[in-house]
């Protein structure tokens, strides 16, 4: 039986229509979308969509038998008294509607990524969270991809020894695209502090005196982790492929997560090679509704998230450092930044 009401701010793909685009695409694992992902939680009902463009809205209304549709978020919210509140609207709003959620009475948040468009705006949402005891998480799926969760049990007991770096293939706009890469080298790294940034934009004709830009850049970089992991951030021909490097083992993730390989060290004519070994078996299941299932166990138990809101913005502040660095002509930047009102567009 239902314990907790949900709403959805926002009625677009990630709200309840990307699953129909996934359907053929092993490497997304449905439900997909906030509400398909709320309608496999039987502890969670949503009652409301709020969206401007109120046929959008009731068109999910319809799809999914939600009782109510509003325009405006603020109506629905202190209409509805939701406990979870789902953020689903282009990244430049997400900073108002969290505040705005914390501050009138949700209890848990699931906000889409990019979590926001400044570190200035990410601060006013940690004080917010923070502030009225709010849990929290984002939609960097890979975290609760129950393969990824895999990787980061094997780092923690040992399987592959010491790790030593952790590498994604791909960055693409670091707001909206990376948030993604970014949380997951955390993920496996453990969630420590970030020590320091080097990195470079790539996006052509970006002007590193601005003080605004309107487009989410793509960059490339190191990132200093204060355990002494180091994440290595790349532009390559593949998309969506990670490593984690151990002392004992390497994983390397294939094809967004629809393969994981995994290869220890032996003994070859006297070398010591990394040889074929099976990665070990886990369960397909929604990294949607395992997220939702945690902001439920939060609620329940008092407990955090497996993320939070602190984590979410260790990966915003990576986005933002490697533009400071290429700022500062590729300088090592320490993080926390001490510039936080650059502010830079995503969707």
């Amino acid at each position: 039986m239902a314990r907790y009401r949900a709403v959805i701010v926002g009625a677009g793909r990630m709200a309840g229509t990307i699953d129909d685009e996934v359907v053929d695409y092993a490497a997304c694992i449905r439900p997909y979308s906030h509400a398909a992902g709320y309608a496999e939680v039987p502890e969670v009902k949503l009652v409301a969509f709020a969206d401007p463009d109120i046929a959008k809205a009731r068109a999910l209304q319809g799809r999914y038998g939600v009782p109510r549709v509003y325009d405006d978020y603020r109506e629905m919210i202190a209409a509805e008294h939701p406990d979870i509140v789902s953020v689903t609207t282009p990244a430049t709003l997400h900073a108002e509607i969290v505040i705005f959620a914390a501050e009138h009475g949700a209890r848990a948040i699931y906000c889409e990524k990019a979590l926001c468009c400044s570190l200035a705006e990410a601060d006013a949402m940690v004080a917010a969270v923070e502030g009225h005891g709010v849990k929290f998480n984002t939609g960097t799926l890979r975290r609760w991809h129950p393969g990824m969760e895999q990787v980061r049990r094997m780092v923690e007991d040992g399987t592959l020894g010491h790790l030593n770096s952790v590498i994604t293939y791909s960055v693409g706009s670091v707001l909206h695209s990376a948030s993604h890469f970014f949380d997951l080298m955390l993920y496996w790294a453990g969630d420590p502090d970030v020590e320091w940034v080097q990195g470079t934009v790539t996006s052509p004709g970006f002007d590193p005196h601005a003080a605004r830009w309107e487009e989410d850049v793509d960059a490339t970089g190191i990132v200093q982790f204060a355990n002494g992991v180091r994440a290595y951030l790349l532009s390559t021909a593949v998309w969506a492929e990670f490593a984690a490097i151990g002392t004992r083992c390497v994983v390397e993730v294939r094809n967004n997560g629809m393969e994981f390989q995994l290869r220890c060290r032996g003994n070859v004519g006297g070398y010591e090679e990394y040889l074929p070994a099976e990665f070990p078996p886990y369960e397909r299941v929604s990294p949607t509704v395992r997220l939702i299932d945690d902001l439920v166990h939060a609620l329940d138990t008092g407990g955090e998230t497996r993320q939070g809101i602190r984590t979410a913005v260790k990966a915003e502040e990576i986005a933002f450092a490697l533009i400071e660095s290429h700022r500062q002509n590729g300088a090592r930047v320490n993080v926390p930044l001490s510039q936080r009102d650059f502010w830079m567009h995503s969707h």
